[in-house]
């Protein structure tokens, strides 16, 4: 009897040993972000779970909760499993009643986050955007900046990429070559990733949030894609230098509540896209990667281009050598072929089909890159980054053409580098206006600093406006340039009266807002 009562007893301690862990490790919700398009939501809910622990049995559950206005009581709508590489859950509702105010909260176990989800803005009123991009630790949390941001109140918040640097927060970057690294790879990315959510957090709570990668986020110090492979020697030969599966998880964790892919794949040796279309109060945004497909520049570039007798002033690594040509003689046009990519064929007919509906929908609309499409943001006036996505020239045209003279601005990052212009192919001025958003954190590394002035600008205007051959040799007309400032943008669609303001919002050294006036903005884009 004594033997049988000390087995139960022992089995007792047991369980409630496995019940203490299960409640110990328990995952808490952090933040959330969401997107809703034609009817349909999706909410991506961030948690703290670890993906290097496998639990066994079922995996942890989110739930969601929904009711319309705060007196009311929370009404249980749908659980969804927690996903372990990423950390996240995520909630797909359909049909969606786009014009209306929801509260929602997400638990589990104890944690829970709330939040609403925004009445879309109905077609012919203002819809209001802000964007954002390149956010170093630099001065983290940013708590005056992010302020200043919800102070806005926009309707709807854009990332346009490196929302997270490999090396940041002390926590040294571990890349994922394997499959059996990828869970510790996304725990070395989480641990950065959630900084930047805990600083963002409030300003996704309650509007729409459109986000994109680029090459940082996904472990990559500048990226040409090819259509997602692996990278099989130094970057200058492009592809992805970490296992797909970490690829897809960490651009899930950015990406996983925007609207369906066009063409998910995989693509390459594995990788997924996100690229898609989105309409939200009554402005169309084409939502694009010009990482993922872009040509590698080894396929043009075969050593260095520099000028006779050139060294390095110190020993350098290699893997980048031959990706900025330095000889300012040298004529980059040579460096263009018409099979290279920026977007590949797919994405550029997707382009094309996209550009044609705007136009019949008489809305106006926006293209969202990582990079912008001209050389415009240099360290030297002389040199010639591949990196840019001014290269390859016949891609970058043929993007431009699918565009075609549909109503859009273009918004972009990535650069470290407010710039405001517009895009020529054939002539000047053909193209779209392009804003490239200003870094937010990162440094203001980079200039506008032509060697020779424009041609045909303002009155009055900088010498660093007016028309110009990048270069490249493309042809851009440039209104503005906020060289050495942080800041963001805040870019205002007039539905009614067919017109967009694109603003620019600077910031100082400690990435505080401050009152000046950037030449070039705001610029009001009429069509």
């Amino acid at each position: 009897m004594r033997s049988r009562n000390t087995k139960i007893l022992v089995l007792l301690s047991l369980t409630h040993s496995l019940l203490f862990s299960a409640e110990a490790l328990a995952s808490n919700v952090l933040w959330t972000q969401y997107c809703q398009h034609h009817g349909k939501m999706k909410l991506l809910v961030h948690l703290d779970s670890d993906p290097t622990v496998e639990y066994g049995g079922k995996p942890e559950a989110v739930k969601l909760w929904l009711r319309d206005n705060a007196g009311e009581n929370w009404k249980h709508t749908r659980t969804e499993p927690v996903r372990r590489l990423s950390a996240t859950a995520l909630f797909t509702l359909e049909p969606w009643p786009r014009h209306a105010t929801k509260l929602f909260k997400v638990t589990c176990g104890d944690s829970s986050w709330e939040g609403t989800f925004r009445a879309e803005p109905k077609a012919g009123s203002i819809l209001k955007l802000a964007g954002l991009s390149c956010h170093k630790d630099i001065g983290w949390p940013w708590k005056e900046a992010i302020a200043e941001l919800i102070a806005h109140n926009p309707d709807l918040v854009l990332f346009t990429g490196d929302q997270i640097y490999e090396n940041d927060y002390g926590s040294k970057m571990f890349r994922a070559m394997t499959k059996a690294e990828v869970p510790k790879g996304m725990k070395n990315y989480l641990t950065k990733w959630r900084k930047f959510g805990e600083a963002f957090c409030e300003l996704m709570r309650d509007r729409p949030t459109i986000m994109i990668t680029d090459d940082h986020d996904v472990f990559a110090n500048d990226l040409w894609g090819r259509g997602g492979v692996r990278m099989n020697g130094d970057r200058t030969t492009g592809g992805y230098p970490t296992h797909p599966d970490w690829v897809n998880a960490a651009e899930f964790t950015q990406t996983g509540n925007l609207p369906d892919p066009v063409n998910p794949g995989p693509h390459g040796d594995g990788v997924l896209a996100y690229y898609t279309a989105l309409e939200y109060g009554g402005v169309h945004f084409a939502i694009l990667e010009d990482r993922k497909f872009k040509s590698a520049p080894s396929e043009v570039i075969k050593k260095l281009i520099a000028p006779p007798g050139f060294k390095w002033p110190k020993k350098r690594k290699t893997d980048f050598e031959i990706e900025v040509v330095l000889d300012p003689g040298y004529d980059c046009t040579k460096l263009d072929r018409p099979d290279l990519n920026l977007l590949g064929k797919e994405q550029e007919a997707f382009l094309t089909r996209w550009s044609n509906d705007l136009k019949k929908s008489g809305n106006l609309g926006a293209v969202v890159t990582s990079s912008p499409w001209a050389h415009v943001a240099m360290y030297s006036p002389t040199s010639a980054d591949t990196d840019s996505n001014a290269w390859p020239q016949s891609g970058r045209n043929r993007a431009l053409k699918a565009i075609g003279d549909a109503p859009v601005v273009m918004l972009h990052g990535d650069v470290h580098l407010g710039t405001l212009g517009r895009h020529g192919v054939k002539e000047f001025n053909d193209g779209p206006v392009a804003y490239s958003l200003p870094s937010f954190s990162s440094r203001a590394s980079r200039k506008w600093n032509p060697l020779e002035p424009g041609k045909n600008r303002e009155p009055g205007a900088p010498e660093n406006t007016g028309e110009f051959h990048d270069r490249f040799g493309n042809k851009v007309t440039m209104y503005g340039a906020g060289n050495g400032l942080n800041g963001y943008g805040i870019i205002v669609f007039d539905t009614r009266n067919r017109e967009t303001e694109l603003q620019f919002h600077p910031m100082n050294e400690q990435r505080r807002p401050i009152k000046r006036k950037v030449s070039g903005w705001p610029h009001t884009v009429k069509f």
